[in-house]
């Protein structure tokens, strides 16, 4: 025979049978593939997943000719993502008869992450390969694979992948199969190439956390201490892994009581080293976030640690640019990349904010990776932001009065511009917490510039919006930095302005002694408008105590100033304090002829907010005359003004004033109305009222 016969034929001793006799049939026996149950140990105290679980249990029974093959699970570190996989996976096992396979890729690692040919290994070994019938090549590691795996109905679950290329190769192929995958970052491409499904994991809410603890740490302990548990869950930022090693420690603890282990947990600086068992990478928070910190490219890991030096509730796409002096288009994507890590969230468009317990371990990078002159210089220019852009939006909220200059530093970047009021308005209720927590930290850093500046910029916020605690806090704080420095004339400022949330608290003796106070240091080293704005306010304090003449001399002088220097903002706010103090004497006529004039000149300025406040007071002065008729008038346009221009302050006056008048004309139920609403905008504001139920 030729070369090809002899090749077919050719053969040894291990794979030629040779017999002289056959009887029936030939069967060649290949060894029986073991049915791999690979899931980790099942999580016990799993809590508050219901919706998860059900979101899994409809993919699982989707038929397997139309439902997505793969779904993967993503959130920040320690959220319990392998917990709600494993948890899940145990309950559906039994509809998986070929077996379960579990790989830990280890994505976040930064010397132990595995690659997907490393991973094809592990499950072809489970799959009953030996090791010397391994391909070298990764490709053909992958095509045996989908080849054994092809007519089987096995569940692959895929824990803590990176990124896609550690999963693509591991994907089956077979509709029977299905693969559930858990990571830390946004798999967008398994969802636009292979169609995968999604789901994100928050951490708990809080009744489900204090449950969490209640059944890992014990219910006896934690019924025996139910604010304390309350407290407890909130320190640990509702984290499924901090709650755990928060309630070990409790059960390692026995005399150990919730409170002390609270009041360990106060401390910021504190926080993640006692979210530890021990040093092991499984049982401290500080290390699980840390594999997804290392895993960072630089720029984005030193983005996120400067974010850790913001102490705001969030922070914009402009302010974090200005924060680590890149440009907004860099910002953005540095910013994506990180909520594409879960290490921080967009919950609003281009605002990011952290989890508590990332925020605080971000923070603790910066101090460590860097130095004491660039977080110094980072906190500085974040300041800078918001100075600017406060200022900015200040003129379109309130263009018409007159301001203390001010010496600023350079801009640190792109400001946004302020084209109208409402966009104005609106900067200040996004930032309000972060200018608070600015002024803070400005004056915990000791730079007492910004800390008074802070202040000064916000007031025209402060008398659109009137939150009085945050107007109380600021000044508080500016005052004694402006002291801190010497700077009489930022001290007469802030102790002008301040006297306005004491006199609407009905603070005023408070706020006659800071007027007392505030006026000499104008005297001294101010301009005269400003003079002038202190003795009107002193005149109305002095009103309020009941100390008529001393007030009438005060808004005299306050007045004649104001026209003299032809700055008719001030006259006619000085015009409106004298027809309140004229309504208060009965003197009704010139308290009409007074804001007649006032509303002339809120008209001829465009001022839309005090025009409203006019026609309100014009509306007091006639329904104290009997003219109820007019004066609902008068007050129903002054409402339209105020909810137009969303001064709320204004809007609960004008209610309680027309309250009166229904009250008067025999109308119960319209003024009860009145109050309520009335009622509702005060508490959200803040400001204590006595009003009828």
């Amino acid at each position: 025979m030729g070369d090809g016969a002899s090749n077919v034929f050719s053969g040894n001793a291990r794979n030629v049978v040779q017999a002289q006799h056959i009887y029936g049939g030939v069967h060649l026996h290949q060894p029986e593939v073991p049915v791999p149950r690979q899931l980790p140990q099942r999580v016990t105290h799993f809590t508050d997943r219901e919706a998860s679980l059900s979101a899994l249990d409809s993919w699982l029974a989707e038929p397997s000719d139309s439902a997505a093959p793969t779904w993967w699970i993503d959130g920040c570190g320690g959220v319990g993502k392998t917990s709600l996989a494993a948890f899940w996976a145990h309950r559906v096992r039994d509809s998986f008869p070929d077996g379960d396979l579990y790989v830990d890729l280890r994505g976040y690692h930064v010397n132990r992450r595995r690659d997907a040919d490393e991973a094809l290994d592990e499950v072809l070994r489970a799959l009953g390969v030996p090791s010397e019938r391994l391909p070298v090549d990764a490709a053909a590691k992958a095509t045996m694979y989908r080849t054994m795996l092809h007519g089987r109905r096995m569940l692959i679950v895929l824990d803590n992948a990176a990124a896609a290329e550690q999963i693509r190769p591991l994907l089956p192929g077979s509709p029977d199969c299905r693969v559930l995958i858990t990571s830390r970052s946004h798999l967008t491409s398994l969802t636009t190439r292979e169609g995968a499904g999604r789901m994100s994991l928050d951490v708990l809410p809080p009744d489900r956390a204090v449950e969490l603890l209640r059944r890992t740490a014990g219910a006896d302990r934690v019924d025996a201490e139910p604010d304390a548990t309350a407290e407890l869950a909130h320190y640990c930022g509702y984290l499924p892994l901090a709650l755990r090693i928060a309630a070990e420690r409790l059960v390692a603890g026995a005399q150990l009581r919730i409170a002390d282990l609270v009041a360990e947990l106060a401390d910021e600086r504190e926080r993640l080293d006692a979210l530890a068992i021990d040093e092991d990478e499984f049982t401290t928070v500080r290390a699980v976030f840390s594999w997804s910190y290392r895993s960072l490219a630089p720029e984005a890991a030193r983005l996120f640690r400067l974010l850790g030096l913001a102490e705001g509730a969030d922070i914009g796409l402009d302010a974090a640019a200005a924060l680590a002096n890149i440009s907004r288009p860099k910002s953005r994507r540095l910013l994506e990349s990180l909520t594409g890590a879960h290490l921080l969230d967009e919950h609003q468009p281009q605002r990011y904010r952290f989890h508590d317990l990332v925020g605080l371990y971000a923070a603790d990078c910066a101090q460590y990776d860097e130095s004491a002159e660039e977080r110094d210089a980072a906190v500085r220019r974040l300041l800078s932001w918001y100075l600017h852009a406060t200022i900015g939006a200040s003129w379109q909220a309130e263009p018409s009065f007159t301001r203390l200059p001010m010496q600023l530093p350079d801009s640190p970047g792109s400001v946004p511009e302020f084209t109208d009021r409402p966009t104005a308005l609106h900067f200040y209720d996004a930032e309000r917490a972060n200018l608070l927590a600015a002024v803070r930290q400005a004056a915990d850093r000791g730079e007492h510039v910004f800390a008074w500046q802070l202040p000064v910029a916000m007031f025209a916020f402060m008398l659109a919006r009137r939150p009085v605690a945050d107007w109380l806090e600021t000044h508080r704080i500016g005052l004694a930095s402006a002291a801190a420095l010497g700077d009489e004339l930022a001290e007469a400022w802030l102790l002008t302005s301040d006297s306005i949330p004491r006199s609407t608290l009905q603070q005023h003796q408070v706020a006659l002694a800071e007027l007392q106070r505030a006026v000499p240091l104008w005297q001294r080293s101010g301009p005269e408008w400003a003079q002038a704005w202190a003795l009107r306010d002193l005149g109305g304090a002095y009103y309020a105590l009941g100390r008529d003449e001393e007030a009438n001399e005060a808004l005299e002088r306050s007045l004649s100033m104001h026209v003299e220097l032809g700055d008719e903002w001030g006259e006619a706010t000085t015009l409106s304090a004298l027809a309140k103090a004229e309504h208060r004497l009965h003197q009704y006529d010139e308290a009409i002829r007074h804001l007649q004039r006032t509303i002339e000149i809120r008209r001829s300025h465009g001022d839309r907010r005090l025009e409203g406040s006019c026609l309100s007071e014009i509306g007091l002065v006639l329904g104290a005359t009997g003219r109820t008729g007019e004066a609902v008038e008068h007050l129903e346009l002054a409402l339209e003004l105020h909810r137009d221009v969303e001064y709320s302050y204004g809007e609960a006056l004008d209610r309680e004033r027309l309250a009166d008048i229904w009250d008067t004309t025999g109308r119960p139920v319209q003024a009860r109305e009145q109050r309520r609403l009335a009622a509702q905008l005060y508490d959200e504001l803040g400001v204590p009222h006595e009003l009828a139920g």
